[in-house]
């Protein structure tokens, strides 16, 4: 999913020359010598950035869903850069690392069918219907059923290609508060929520956190609404 100073460089180079041939110093001191070792890369500091450095491939995008629409959407613009850039460009999928991100009213999608059944709230938050039975959405469609029926829009079909899936930590403590109530345990529903994410998606601290960490660690920003 090394830069030298040439001026440096240069002048190091005549200065010792200068002082090898006025002293008659051997063997000749070089400017390589005097360069300071390359410091490697330092290790990731959290869960989060140690995940996003697991995606190799250079051609790096994360698609930034906030709505049930954009939800949609999101995974549709994953499809369609995989797909075109593959039948156009000739890209494989070692070459992608591609990332939607569930925020806001999108961060339901992230959740498995365990806890759409479990709480029809998230049906009602998001105003989505199930295509097949037009009642509210007692599952996460997406984990079934292609988008608008363009081949290749489900999440285990992205998944399939190597798409990962970030979901807010923010909105899910929000979501699991409204589930609670007054006399509920919203830590409780935190946490169980947390534990049940969709294969191939990890928990960020808040939605906007990952999008920064993302384009941090080189991927380009595409909101899908």
């Amino acid at each position: 999913m090394s830069i030298e100073s040439v001026p440096r460089r240069s002048f190091l180079g005549r200065f010792v020359a200068g002082s090898v041939a006025a002293l008659s110093v051997t063997p000749a001191l070089t400017a390589s010598a005097c360069a300071p070792a390359a410091t490697p890369p330092a290790a990731p500091s959290n869960d989060l950035d140690a995940w996003l450095a697991t995606m190799h491939g250079p051609e790096k995008v994360f698609y930034d869903a906030t709505s049930a629409a954009g939800a949609n959407d999101g995974i549709l613009f994953a499809r369609n850069f995989l797909k075109f850039s593959q039948e156009k460009l000739g890209t494989k999928d070692s070459e992608m690392s591609v990332i939607v991100g569930f925020r806001h009213m999108a961060t339901p999608y992230g959740y498995n069918d365990a806890m759409w059944a479990k709480y029809p709230q998230f049906a009602a938050m998001l105003k989505v219907a199930d295509p097949k039975t037009k009642k509210p959405a007692a599952r996460n469609v997406p984990l079934h059923d292609d988008i608008e029926g363009f081949d290749g829009t489900s999440l285990p079909a992205l998944a399939a290609h190597g798409v990962k899936f970030s979901v807010c930590g923010a909105a899910t403590s929000f979501i699991a508060g409204v589930i609670a109530g007054k006399t509920g345990d919203a830590k409780a529903i935190d946490a169980e929520l947390a534990a049940n994410l969709i294969p191939g998606a990890i928990m960020a601290p808040a939605g906007v956190v990952a999008v920064q960490r993302a384009q941090k660690a080189g991927f380009a920003y595409t909101y899908a609404g």
